[in-house]
């Protein structure tokens, strides 16, 4: 009988045919081999279908399922995981994974390492590449909270430094995963998720080049809100992000005391007003602010 895999990557399917078989070879290519694949496809089609019909049939770590119904993009990577783990209740740590990036082969082995490494680490990512359809760039804002046991100085790092688009990517420890509340309905989520996160441990930034990312286009809050929920958009998502933000996470280590027991209700009321501070101060300051994509579009 074969052994439970260790790792999961979970991937939000979403209809690149064009893409899915390189990405889907990179991820079958790494050196650890420990792990298994979930698909789940927000937009099924014949074509992409096929192509993971023809991986199934050479590896039977890949597991496919289609959504009856859209999810929109933060129900099916919400999805990614809890169905993930509902096949593989077992795994350790997992990694979101999209359909049309490349994943170098050593990936999965260095950033595994780390995390056994270093029990104190809750998620750890590479080095990357966004790749543009003539060019690629190497990132440059990098967040590294290694050594830092004091939550409101990775709290602070987290926010004011960390790339989160690119270090949702890395790989997480699922217990962590699951404390942060992995997905939530609100825009900027990913960010959402890591600033939660950085309260429950640390994050480790190896410096190797090991995943190159497709650039799809310019960010805007009208496309977030059109590509992150299915239908009805919720009032909500139209106050400011780092408001979206703080009501989350006042729902969840004060009401809920999902802090517990590494800090209490009075502790999560201090870091969530912390979080607060630090994200509106970060949108105030940096050229990626939510409200300059906003007037961007507006003068368009």
């Amino acid at each position: 009988m074969n052994r439970p895999p260790r790792v999961l990557f979970g991937m939000p399917a979403y209809n690149r045919p064009d893409a899915l078989s390189r990405t889907l070879e990179s991820l079958l290519s790494q050196t650890c081999t420990d792990f298994a694949i979930v698909i789940v496809d927000d937009q099924p089609t014949a074509a992409v279908r096929a192509i993971v019909e023809r991986y199934q049939s050479l590896d039977t770590r890949i597991t496919y399922e289609a959504n009856a119904t859209r999810l929109g993009m933060i129900g099916n990577w919400h999805w990614a995981f809890a169905r993930g783990l509902e096949i593989h209740p077992t795994i350790e740590y997992f990694a979101w994974v999209s359909d049309h990036d490349m994943w170098h082969p050593r990936w999965l082995e260095v950033l595994v390492a780390e995390l056994d490494e270093h029990p104190e680490v809750v998620m750890a990512y590479p080095q990357m590449q966004r790749v543009f359809p003539r060019e690629r760039r190497a990132i440059t804002r990098l967040s590294d909270t290694a050594g830092m046991t004091s939550p409101i100085a990775r709290l602070r790092r987290a926010i004011s430094e960390m790339t989160a688009g690119n270090a949702v990517y890395g790989l997480f420890r699922v217990d962590a995963l699951e404390r942060a509340g992995v997905f939530r309905g609100v825009l900027m989520p990913d960010r959402q998720l890591l600033v939660e996160l950085s309260l429950f441990g640390e994050f480790r930034h190896v410096p190797q080049m090991l995943w190159y990312r497709e650039v799809a286009g310019v960010f805007s809050l009208t496309r977030q809100r059109n590509m992150l929920f299915s239908d009805r958009v919720p009032l909500h998502t139209y106050v400011p992000p780092p408001l979206q933000h703080f009501g989350i996470l006042m729902w969840d280590l004060v009401v809920r005391g999902t802090g517990r027991p590494t800090f209490g209700r009075m502790a999560g009321a201090w870091y969530s007003l912390c979080q607060l501070w630090f994200a509106t101060k970060r949108e105030v300051l940096h050229d990626d602010a939510w409200w300059r994509s906003v007037l961007a579009t507006e003068q368009k």
